[in-house]
């Protein structure tokens, strides 16, 4: 039974996978521990990041217009499939709590200190919930408006800062312990190119036509969302040197520092305007994948009665999952990349390893010797 009735074009999927790269990475930019070495970890965990993508546009290709809760049925079966679905909508739920705290955090933080958290975050809730009841074609459609917005802003926030940035802050380069340097660019690649994975609820709703080519889409859009976002991260550490590991907020602060002849100065609204529409399209994309895939779990007919209790969910979790912007950011650096390992690569590469040696799916298989 189809739930979605949307579809997507090639346009729309690749500004809201752009979007998606950007999201909350922009802002809490992982990976810090490689400190002025932080632009190597991620030109290494983006490579770590598109043999993800790699393994999940395969499977996309082996089951067209499949959703990851349909595979994992057609793998796995009826129950051990739907066991596995469930957990990864335990995933996509938090992830889109943990998408909503990063954001209160830093709309808290940066704007208004004394406003309660729960107000941001309800607020952004509201919104996400808004745009998943309208589906995935509004959602793809608004990525097609924010995301050059967001592509051009970081341009011309690079073009004004170049006369703050030093080359030298950067250097000496590669004198940090590989240990270190593992667990930086593994960091860079778990968020935000592993928690791509949601898309695996997004390419069914593809263009027929273009199903084909989802592979090749899917990692040249990688590709270009990783140069912006490096050439964002190397402009930070160029401009804020070793204060960017002291800032909760590196970019943000960075952009606080625009200043040409007093007239290009206190940039942050139009920064934070930005911000606002990749986090808002982020946790849109998380949440649309956590309700659909509930739906086809407990096959409904419609998901749009689950918007709203698993909305409630999500922000009682936002709230009570850290009780401060440390405890957040030490997480994401410390536990998340390892917890989110088996959801990411571990069971992806399993299913499609099962996929292939089982042959799936037994009915394009049969409909291929038909035509013979």
């Amino acid at each position: 039974m189809k739930l979605e009735g949307g579809q997507i074009s090639t346009s729309g999927l690749s500004f809201l996978l752009i979007c998606y790269i950007f999201g909350s990475t922009i802002i809490i930019i992982p990976g810090r521990e490689a400190e002025h070495n932080i632009w190597l970890a991620y030109i290494a965990g983006m490579t770590e990041g598109l043999i993800f993508a790699f393994i999940y546009t395969t499977l996309a290709q082996r089951f067209p217009q499949k959703t990851l809760i349909e595979i994992n049925d057609l793998i796995y079966g009826p129950i051990l499939g739907k066991l596995i679905s469930l957990s990864y909508i335990l995933y996509f739920l938090q992830l889109t709590a943990l998408i909503l705290r990063d954001f209160g955090d830093f709309f808290r933080g940066v704007l208004m200190p004394e406003t309660p958290l729960v107000v941001f975050i309800l607020f952004s809730a509201l919104l996400g919930a808004s745009a998943v009841r309208n589906g995935i074609e509004v959602i793809a459609r608004c990525s097609i408006i924010i995301g050059p917005l967001a592509i051009v802003t970081s341009i011309l926030v690079t073009l004004m800062l170049l006369p703050q940035m030093k080359i030298t802050n950067i250097l000496p380069i590669g004198d940090i312990p590989l240990k270190d340097f593992i667990k930086a660019s593994h960091t860079v690649a778990s968020v935000p190119f592993g928690e791509t994975i949601a898309f695996l609820m997004v390419f069914a709703f593809m263009e027929k036509e273009k199903v084909k080519n989802i592979r090749k889409l899917t990692l040249l859009t990688i590709i270009l969302g990783s140069i912006f976002l490096l050439i964002n991260i190397f402009q930070t550490a160029c401009t804020l040197g070793k204060t960017a590991q002291i800032t909760l907020y590196p970019t943000f602060t960075a952009i606080r520092l625009i200043n040409i002849g007093d007239v290009f100065t206190r940039l942050e609204a139009l920064v934070i305007f930005a911000f606002l529409g990749l986090g808002f399209l982020k946790l849109t994309v998380s949440y649309y994948g956590a309700t659909l895939g509930m739906a086809q779990i407990l096959k409904l007919r419609s998901y749009l009665p689950l918007v709203l209790p698993l909305g409630v969910i999500i922000v009682v979790t936002s709230i009570l999952h850290f009780e401060n912007t440390i405890e957040n950011i030490v997480w994401t650096s410390d536990i998340y990349p390892y917890y989110s390992i088996p959801f990411q690569i571990g069971i992806p590469l399993l299913s499609l390893l099962i996929a292939m040696v089982r042959k799936l799916p037994k009915q394009k298989t049969g409909s291929k010797q038909q035509q013979k």
